[in-house]
């Protein structure tokens, strides 16, 4: 299985597994057991401890970021890493009072450009690569749009009004992926920012001196980083960075002997709204919905994508929930599971984080601190 350009995984499946594969999801029993509104039990490890579900070692941050983590889920196919880097630069001239977020999605490791064969000569390689720079860039330009705007408070990493800022370089390298990449990336980026680390930055204004003796040596204006790690701040408001729920929509065709018609007669079709598909759900899905939502329950974003629809195709022809389509009486379902969703979630990366922060107060010798002893390492 392999990303294609609607960010699912390609794999062939006949009607009889998509059909299975529904009506398990109909009847709140998915095929690997959970309910239509669980997540997977994902691994998160950051740059100085872990989740409570890991079972590895405290990992240190990369060298050269101010905060990084990993998404990885044990017995599948899912595995992304994010790094976070900071950098003092000049803001942009229509925003002089705003710090810079830059994202960034890798998916050179993942094999992107799924739906195309593989051919002799460059031909077929070039359209692989031309294919993975334009899911790189889709996925890139969706969490910019439904992450970036709410991340972090972009105010707050002003260092010198008009003249200095914050740059927070964020890049998302997505190794496997198993279904459902956005949430993943979103997981992802709001850990990775949760454990990001900017030094003390000062601003340093001096009146000077006109002397001659001076020899011009001297800057009146100048910069005073504070090396010392512990004395590093989070960026304001990572603790609110939203996450990306994408909620599939599972449609099932009436049967002759059970179908329920409206008033003009016309067949309306069974539909279950789902979490955290894997690469199977997906592929049945007739529409995903992704939408971001905040700590305090708020939709940030909303965002359709289309769905494999297996074995819909015939059907959303004539005019029922297949293809990239679903009923409107779902709309409602959908926001409500993806709200029930991300407050399970937040519940458990916040309950699992207060459980990392009292196991490594205790321990002095991991991360990032012990990786650089202490210090930013300023350049």
């Amino acid at each position: 299985p392999q990303l294609t350009n609607n960010f699912t995984l390609t794999m062939a499946i006949s009607a009889s597994e998509a059909h299975y594969i529904i009506e398990s999801c109909l009847t709140d029993l998915r095929i690997d057991g959970r309910s239509k509104c669980e997540h997977r039990p994902y691994t998160i490890t950051n740059r100085s401890t872990h989740t409570k579900t890991s079972q590895s070692a405290n990992a240190p941050a990369f060298i050269l970021s101010n905060g990084s983590s990993r998404i990885h889920l044990p017995g599948s196919t899912t595995d992304v890493v994010c790094s976070v880097k900071a950098d003092l630069v000049h803001p942009s001239p229509s925003k002089p009072n705003q710090g810079i977020l830059e994202l960034n999605v890798d998916l050179s490791l993942c094999g992107g450009g799924g739906t195309l064969e593989a051919s002799a000569g460059s031909g077929g390689a070039q359209k692989r690569r031309r294919q993975q720079r334009e899911e790189e860039s889709q996925i890139t330009s969706l969490l910019q749009r439904l992450i970036l705007p709410h991340a972090v408070n972009h105010e707050s990493l002003v260092v010198w009004p008009g003249k200095y800022v914050w740059r927070l370089s964020i890049d998302v390298m997505v190794l496997r992926c198993d279904g459902c990449v956005l949430d993943a990336s979103s997981i992802a980026i709001r850990e990775a920012l949760q454990n990001t680390k900017l030094p003390k930055v000062q601003a340093v204004m001096e009146k000077g001196n006109d002397d001659a003796n001076n020899g011009g040596s001297a800057s009146k204006n100048d910069l005073l980083v504070d090396g010392d790690h512990h004395k590093a701040v989070l960026p304001c408001g990572a603790e609110d960075c939203p996450l990306v729920i994408t909620v599939s929509v599972l449609s099932s065709p009436p049967s002759a002997t059970d179908a329920v018609t409206s008033t003009t007669g016309s067949k309306r079709y069974k539909s279950i709204a789902i979490i955290d598909a894997r690469t199977e759900e997906e592929a049945c899905a007739s529409t995903r919905v992704c939408v971001t939502v905040d700590t305090n329950g708020m939709v940030c974003g909303v965002h359709t994508l289309g769905g494999g629809g297996a074995g819909m195709e015939e059907e959303g022809e004539q005019g029922g929930a297949g293809g990239s389509s679903m009923p409107i009486s779902m709309l409602g379902e959908v926001v409500t599971t993806a709200s029930m969703a991300a407050k399970n979630l937040y519940t458990k990366l916040d309950r699992d984080r207060q459980v990392v922060k009292d196991v490594s107060s205790t321990d002095n010798d991991c991360g990032y601190g012990y990786l650089l002893k202490n210090h930013f390492l300023i350049q």
